[in-house]
C-alpha cells in the first residue's frame, strides 16, 4: 500500500525490510544533511523516528516484517511520512531559527566618558550607567575602548503558546494509488461519497497513528562584547556569543487500527500476495499491516481477539530497536544509565555580529543615532548555533539623558536564504504528491523570515554607584510560519469487514497544525541593574537582569537570567 515516499525519516512506524519491490515510478533523489544518520541536533526532530534514504525510510525495523516466498515484495512500507513531514517538521525550522536570535545585551552601554572642558579630559558621566538590553544615543567617544562580557540561561517551554513537553500530533494514511491496483484507497475524510474509497480491500488506510511529543530544549549563551570609539560621534562593535544547546525528543507513538483486519485486499494487489506472519505459505485474516516489531502475534487468533499492547504502542527515539528491552512507561532500557533518550548537546560559537553606530545629532539632553548590524553566519546552523543565514539591520535610537532617561530603538533585519528554512517542498514519489522539509530533506536553502526589532524602556540612577534598568524587547517576525493544536477530522476505525462506512464517518482528534505564511511577535520585559561595585574603578560596571516573555508568540523561554560586567578604557 501506498507509495514508500522519500522524507525526513520519521514515522515509518512501518519499516520496510531490506528488500521492497516497487512499481515503476523513479524516486526521487535526496541529499538533504537529515537523509543520513547524523549527529546534527536540527537532524533530532526529522530523525526521531529513523533516517530517509533514497528507496524508502528507514524505521530502524519499527515496523513488523512479514515473511514472502523469493520474488515477491515482503512488507508493507509505511504511508505516514507526508503526515509528519507537513507538521512536525515544521517545528525543527521554527526552533531553529529563534533559538540562535536571542536577545544580547547592548554592545556599548558601559560606562559613558564625557568631555571636561575645565580638565580637558574624559571623566566618566555622573548620569545613569545605561540600558541593558535597550540602546541609547550617545557613543562611547573617541579612541574608548569598551569589553564586555554576559552571561544567559533560556529554558524554552512552548512554541505558539503549545506546551513544549507535550505536543500532540496524529498521522493519517497516505492516498494508496500503487499497492490496493487497480483500487485509489483515499484516506481523506472528505472523500465523495464519504468513505466509499476507504472500505473493503481499502481498508488499511484508515490506520492512524497518535503520538505526543516531548521537546526539551535549552541554551546557555555566553556573549563577549567589544566596542571602540572611532570618532567622537562614531563607534564600531563586535559581538561574539558562544553557546552551548542542549535537546531532547521524545515521542510515545499509539497505532490505532482503522478495521478489525477482517478487509480483504483487492485480488492481485500487491497487499493481496503478503504472507501473515502467523500462518504458513498462505495468506488469511485478519490483516493488520502497520504493527511494530515487537509484536508477538501479528493475526491473533480467534478472529477479533486484542492485539498484544506492543503491538500499538512504543516509545522514540529507539535508533536500535531494542525492542521488549525497551519500556515504552519510563523510556528506558534496561541496564543502561540513561536509556535510549539521551540528552543531545553541543557547544560552539554563534552568529557574529557587527555593528556600526552614529551619534548623528546631539542636543544639550537628547540623542539621536543611527546604525547598522550585520550578523555573519559563524555558528554551525545544524546544530542550532547559528541562524545560516546572513543578516542586516539598519536601526535607529532616540534617548534623552537625565537622572530617568529614556530610550527607543526601531530597525528592521533582512535575512538571506537558510538550510534552517520551515518552508516545504513538494516532491513526487511514486506519482504522488510529497511535502518535505526543504532545507533538511533537499539541501536547499530557502526562505527565512525578516522581521522588525524594537525596544522601548528607560534607566534610571538610583544612586551613583547604582542604575535600574526596564525594557521592552519585541520582535514582529513576517511570514514565519506558526503551529497550533486543534481539533482535525480523520476517519473512524472500521468495523466488520469494513463494507460499510461508519456512522459517523469520521473522528476528531487534537493535533499539531502548522500555518507557514503566519507572522508572530515575541515580546519581552527586561528588568535589571547596573552596579559600579568599586568607587575607585568607576569604570567597572556588573549587570543583573532577567528577561520575562509577555506573550506567546514563537519560541517561548521561561525567565531567562542574565549576568554581566563591562570596563571602559
Amino acid at each position: 500500500m501506498k507509495n514508500p515516499l522519500a522524507f525526513t525519516g520519521l514515522f515509518l512506524i512501518f519499516f520496510g525490510p531490506s528488500s521492497i519491490r516497487v512499481v515503476a515510478q523513479q524516486q526521487p533523489k535526496v541529499t538533504g544533511p537529515c537523509t543520513s544518520q547524523s549527529s546534527k541536533l536540527a537532524c533530532v526532530i526529522p530523525q526521531e523516528y529513523g533516517v530517509m534514504s533514497d528507496s524508502a525510510i528507514n524505521f530502524n525495523g519499527a515496523l513488523y516484517p512479514y515473511g514472502g516466498p523469493a520474488g515477491v515484495r515482503d512488507s508493507h512500507p509505511g504511508h505516514f511520512a507526508s503526515d509528519f513531514a507537513t507538521t512536525l517538521s515544521p517545528l525543527t525550522g521554527d526552533i531553529a531559527r529563534q533559538a540562535n536570535l536571542l536577545p544580547l545585551a547592548s554592545p556599548s552601554s558601559g560606562v559613558l566618558l564625557t568631555y571636561d572642558p575645565s580638565l580637558k579630559t574624559f571623566v566618566v558621566s555622573t548620569d545613569s550607567l545605561g540600558p541593558i538590553l535597550g540602546e541609547r544615543g550617545d557613543t562611547i567617544g573617541r579612541h574608548k575602548l569598551f569589553l564586555g562580557f554576559s552571561y544567559q540561561y533560556f529554558n524554552f517551554d512552548k512554541i505558539d503558546g503549545i506546551n513544549m513537553r507535550s505536543v500532540p500530533a496524529v498521522f493519517a494514511h497516505r492516498l494508496d494509488n500503487t499497492d490496493d491496483a487497480p483500487s485509489v484507497c483515499s484516506s481523506s475524510p472528505t472523500g465523495s461519497p464519504p468513505g466509499s474509497s476507504s472500505l473493503n480491500g481499502c481498508a488499511f488506510v484508515r490506520d492512524a497513528i497518535s503520538t505526543q511529543n516531548s521537546i526539551a530544549l535549552t541554551v546557555n549563551q555566553y556573549t563577549g562584547y567589544v566596542t571602540f570609539g572611532l570618532t567622537s560621534h562614531l563607534d564600531v562593535s563586535m559581538v561574539i556569543p558562544f553557546e552551548t544547546v542542549r535537546l531532547s525528543v521524545s515521542s510515545q507513538a499509539t497505532i490505532i487500527p482503522g478495521s478489525d483486519g477482517s478487509f480483504t485486499p483487492t485480488p492481485g494487489s500487491p497487499d493481496a500476495l503478503l504472507f501473515n506472519q502467523n500462518l504458513t505459505n498462505k495468506n488469511g485474516t485478519p490483516y493488520f499491516f502497520h504493527l511494530f516489531k515487537d509484536c508477538p502475534n501479528t493475526s491473533p487468533q480467534p478472529l477479533g481477539t486484542p492485539l498484544a499492547s506492543q503491538c500499538l504502542n512504543h516509545r522514540f527515539p529507539d535508533p536500535t530497536w531494542l525492542g521488549s528491552t525497551y519500556s515504552p512507561a519510563t523510556g528506558l532500557v534496561a541496564g543502561t544509565p540513561n536509556g535510549s533518550n539521551p540528552v543531545n548537546s553541543t557547544s560552539g560559537i554563534g552568529d557574529v555580529v557587527a555593528r556600526v553606530k552614529w551619534n548623528a545629532w546631539s542636543g544639550e539632553h537628547a540623542r539621536f543615532a543611527s546604525g547598522l548590524d550585520v550578523r555573519f553566519p559563524s555558528g554551525d546552523a545544524l546544530n542550532f548555533l547559528g541562524s545560516g543565514s546572513y543578516g542586516v539591520k539598519p536601526f535607529i535610537v532616540l534617548s534623552y539623558k537625565a537622572r530617568v532617561s529614556p530610550h527607543v530603538l526601531v530597525g528592521y533585519e533582512w535575512n538571506s536564504n537558510s538550510i534552517l528554512t520551515s518552508r516545504q517542498v513538494t516532491l513526487t514519489v511514486f506519482g504522488a504528491p510529497q511535502q518535505q522539509n526543504k532545507g533538511l530533506t533537499t539541501g536547499q536553502k530557502g526562505y527565512m523570515p525578516g522581521d522588525f526589532l524594537y525596544t522601548a524602556g528607560f534607566d534610571a540612577a538610583i544612586a551613583k554607584w547604582i542604575t535600574g534598568a526596564f525594557d521592552i524587547v519585541g520582535a514582529r517576525f513576517l511570514r514565519a510560519g506558526t503551529e497550533s493544536v486543534t481539533s482535525q477530522s480523520f476517519l473512524a476505525p472500521c468495523n466488520s469487514g469494513c463494507i460499510v462506512a461508519p456512522s459517523p464517518n469520521t473522528v476528531s482528534m487534537k493535533s499539531l497544525l502548522p500555518h507557514s505564511d503566519a507572522s508572530y511577535s515575541i515580546d519581552n520585559a527586561s528588568i535589571g541593574v547596573k552596579i559600579r561595585p568599586i568607587p575607585k574603578a568607576s569604570k567597572l560596571v556588573l549587570t543583573a537582569n532577567v528577561l520575562v516573555r509577555l506573550d506567546n508568540g514563537g519560541l517561548h523561554s521561561k525567565a531567562a537570567p542574565l549576568v554581566g560586567l563591562g570596563y571602559t578604557f
